[in-house]
């Protein structure tokens, strides 16, 4: 992060002790405000409307003139020039990797689908490992403090099934584990309140990896009748934009993870789609499918992308996370 980055103090129009509540909030920079509307704001630190607007007015000033790739209007060229600042993390798979046009992309929201025992737990597992690598091995550690932010909705997420990943990589455990923080939330809002406090604990943690493992499966048990239908799909919006919003503002890579449900098909009698619909398929930027395929074997199918063509791939299951199938790696 830029030291010349504009911090709440560079607001004029703002009262200090209206900044004393942005920073209990944990919002400290300018650009964090973007992850809340202006109503929600008012909302969580009881402020009028009118409050809330006139900083967001002010904010959104400054930030385009530090910033106008990011907040103003800017030509195609410069955008495409941004993008170079893209970087990829090692899946664990030299295979899927290649799907993936060289990992899992910083910047962006990738959804892991598939049914119970699939891998996809694994899968976020084998990134939490390789990110602690230097970027020339396919990790982003580059100064030795990277971090992890884990939201454990499946509460299966422990030291012990990372230390066979970690023994693979060649990352000491101890040091690892004082990197790593992690969430488990017992409903629905305490995931969404975990996921906006994820802005303070990404600067505090230089995190450069989210892991939330499961995004739908709190929403599903919170609100299970056709009448909160409707609910459950705008909580669910409301936390997958906020990690979107994490993701570009800090340019690090989120993995959430997504159960299936059976749906009518003509041909094959019945198919699996990802929970969540239209509204979670239209604000991920890059789904997968996980499938079985034998044992130990699962295929990886991009079923939708802002930026990547459908394609799929093999991977293999192991205790020491992903990797390539052996045939496929040659």
């Amino acid at each position: 992060m830029s030291i010349n980055e504009p911090t709440i103090n560079d607001l004029t129009s703002v009262s200090e002790r209206t900044k004393k509540k942005l920073r209990s909030a944990g919002i400290y920079f300018l650009k964090d405000l973007m992850l809340f509307h202006p109503l929600r704001l008012a909302e969580m630190l009881n402020m009028t409307e009118e409050t809330a607007n006139k900083i967001y007015e002010e904010a959104l000033s400054i930030l385009e003139n530090f910033n106008k790739i990011e907040y103003g209007f800017v030509k195609i060229s410069e955008l495409e020039e941004e993008e170079k600042n893209k970087v990829f993390l090692h899946t664990g798979s030299k295979a899927l990797d290649k799907i993936l046009s060289g990992g899992w992309a910083s910047g962006e929201v990738t959804e892991l689908a598939g049914e119970y025992a699939t891998g996809k737990s694994q899968t976020c597992y084998t990134a939490i490992g390789s990110v602690f690598l230097p970027p020339d091995e396919g990790g982003l550690n580059s100064d030795n403090d990277v971090g992890v932010a884990v939201i454990d909705t499946e509460n299966t997420f422990t030291l012990r099934r990372m230390i066979p990943i970690f023994k693979r990589f060649n990352i000491d455990p101890k040091e690892a584990e004082e990197r790593i923080w992690v969430a488990r939330p017992k409903n629905t809002y305490h995931q969404l309140k975990a996921i906006e406090k994820l802005v303070q604990i990404v600067k505090e943690l230089n995190v450069k990896l989210i892991v939330v493992d499961s995004l739908t499966k709190l929403p599903r048990v919170d609100f299970t009748g056709r009448g909160q239908l409707y609910d459950r799909q705008r909580v669910i919006i409301s936390m997958v934009e906020k990690l979107r919003r994490l993701a570009l503002m800090y340019n690090i890579v989120i993995l959430v993870t997504n159960q299936v449900v059976a749906v009518p098909d003509v041909v094959f009698s019945r198919k699996y789609e990802p929970v969540g619909g239209h509204v979670l398929a239209h604000n991920v930027d890059t789904r997968l499918l996980l499938s079985r395929s034998s044992e130990n074997i699962r295929k990886v199918r991009i079923i939708d992308s802002s930026w990547l063509p459908p394609a799929d791939t093999k991977i293999a299951i192991t205790e020491a996370g992903i990797t390539d199938v052996k045939s496929e790696s040659k």
